[in-house]
């Protein structure tokens, strides 16, 4: 009966079910590029805080990974291969409907079949946009070194016959499918290998007949590699020739020089980059002047840019001003912020920044030095004549023993801020960021973020978290909503939960998704009872 059903429906309404099937299955694969990979323990951000032990662990995890055998984290099977493996009538419906082949997925493990496949789909999608996603991140192909060792005697050890073998197969693809660069839509490369991405970057940065006119998302993503892809004056830029309308742009392990000039341009909306250059023969992290004087030219050119997150180190950041006048959310993570983030905040004027991220990875008393000064003096409505006004302040890692003074003025002067993130990481430095929102006995105009209406706090004590949501109420809204995470060995027991009650949603933290700022910031965690 069923299969009857099946044959009575029309063509249209059959699409229409395809269609939804296929949505489905996005959704599915777009979780499986976020999650964390099953083998190593990673998600595919999560590299980048780099010290002596993280290669260390490294090494041993790699050399388990290849003893074990087991290493396959495949991808969903495409919903349309599915579907027309059903019956013949299904086969010919889908395979004449272009609208259905606009989004192509290919991974490194259908081996030399990837080219027959891309193949297929561009003859099959006819003339519509398309949506690309091509993932060679095989863990096997990283090649961890240690800083000191960069430059040893043996240096690094050749690459397999199937690392070589999946970089030929890779530039097959991309030349396939480099031919119809004006259909691009959404283009996604996430390598493992630092040859396999020097190879896609060259082959995308030759001239091509048809400009990429209708590029919009671009994604580049070398991940899970210490050894990002450096640019050079004389190396071409991406899409030569072209001035792709990229809205949204991400670059993970890949320089910002790669990108030509016009990609930066006003149509530019959403920017991510995760960039630090080792240079191979000392380790030192290497930036050309040319490299840096470049990202503060391109900068310039962002004019509706309203989301940006640098991941980068810099000596510094001494530049001309910079406007980014529609700039709402800005993130930096960096283990030199110290030495150029300060400036940065100097130099460039965000008059409508909202939401600011601040992510300290190299832990020590000078880590954030003069990061709070600096906000001290942007938010002073007194010296200043359009005042920094935050709605969200998220800190990450802030092992800096700030002033109780000086942190006070900070938060008095914030009274716009209405979510609070002392995320995980700092510790009991924590511990100082939270007493900062005690109130003092000065009354209410003295009162550290008097907006404040959502707090989210990670290893602070239980008694320190009860006593900013009892002795703020009397003076303030209580807040609206609390998340909270005890450090560990905190001696909660004994101490009262009158203050729950007080707070329209509380909970406890339990177990996070990831550190990942961006999970965080996002709540992406469970909840203990």
């Amino acid at each position: 009966m069923a299969s009857s059903d099946i044959v009575r429906l029309s063509d249209d309404i059959l699409l229409m079910v395809f269609k939804l099937v296929c949505e489905e299955h996005q959704a599915a694969f777009d979780d499986y590029l976020q999650k964390e990979n099953a083998f190593i323990s990673r998600h595919w951000d999560d590299w980048g805080d780099y010290s002596d032990r993280d290669y260390e662990r490294w090494q041993f995890e790699l050399a388990d990974l290849l003893s074990s055998g087991n290493i396959d984290d495949s991808p969903p099977r495409s919903a349309l291969s599915q579907a027309m493996s059903v019956c013949k009538h299904w086969y010919l419906l889908l395979s004449q409907t272009p609208s259905m082949w606009t989004v192509l997925e290919i991974s490194f493990r259908e081996g030399a079949a990837a080219l027959e496949h891309a193949r297929t789909f561009l003859q099959r999608s006819g003339s519509c946009l398309i949506q690309i996603t091509l993932l060679w991140d095989d863990p096997t192909w990283i090649v961890p070194f240690d800083r000191d060792e960069i430059a040893g005697e043996g240096g690094l050890p050749p690459i397999s016959r199937e690392e070589i073998m999946a970089g030929v197969h890779l530039a097959m693809v991309i030349q396939e499918l480099y031919a119809h660069v004006h259909r691009w839509r959404e283009f996604t490369l996430r390598t493992t290998s630092i040859t396999h991405t020097y190879q896609a970057l060259s082959l995308m940065s030759r001239p091509s007949v048809h400009p990429a006119r209708e590029l919009v998302k671009l994604h580049l993503q070398s991940v899970h590699n210490p050894r990002h892809a450096a640019h050079y004056v004389n190396e071409p830029s991406l899409f030569l020739g072209s001035a792709p309308p990229v809205r949204d742009l991400l670059l993970f392990g890949i320089s910002w020089a790669w990108p030509s000039s016009s990609m930066m341009s006003s149509n530019l909306v959403n920017l991510r980059i995760h960039y630090n250059a080792y240079d191979n023969e000392d380790g030192e992290i290497l930036r050309t002047g040319a490299e840096v004087e470049m990202f503060s030219q391109f900068l310039g050119a962002l004019v509706n840019l309203r989301t940006l997150a640098l991941e980068v180190d810099l000596e510094s950041f001494d530049t001309d001003t910079i406007e980014l006048p529609r700039l709402h959310s800005l993130a930096i993570k960096s283990g030199s912020m110290s030495s150029w983030a300060v400036e940065f905040l100097q130099n460039v004027q965000m008059p409508d920044l909202r939401i600011l991220t601040l992510w300290v990875i190299t832990e020590g008393p000078g880590s954030a030095e003069g990061l709070l000064d600096e906000l001290v003096d942007l938010t002073n409505s007194e010296d200043s004549e359009d005042p920094l006004e935050l709605d969200e302040l998220h800190l990450f890692n802030f092992a800096y023993c700030a002033d109780a003074e000086l942190l006070h003025r900070l938060y008095t002067q914030m009274p716009t801020v209405k979510t609070l993130t002392l995320g995980p990481g700092a510790n009991a430095h924590n511990l100082a960021l939270a007493m900062g929102l005690l109130p003092t006995p000065y009354g209410l105009s003295d009162l550290p973020l008097p907006g404040l209406q959502t707090l989210i706090v990670f290893d602070v004590p239980k008694h320190v978290v009860r006593r900013i949501v009892l002795e703020r109420q009397s003076l303030a809204l209580p807040l609206e909503e609390l998340y909270y995470r005890y450090r560990e060995g905190d001696e909660s027991e004994g101490i009262p939960d009158d203050w729950q009650h007080q707070v329209e949603k509380c909970h406890r933290i339990g177990c996070l998704k990831s550190t990942r700022y961006t999970d965080v910031v996002a709540r992406q965690w469970s909840y203990l009872v």
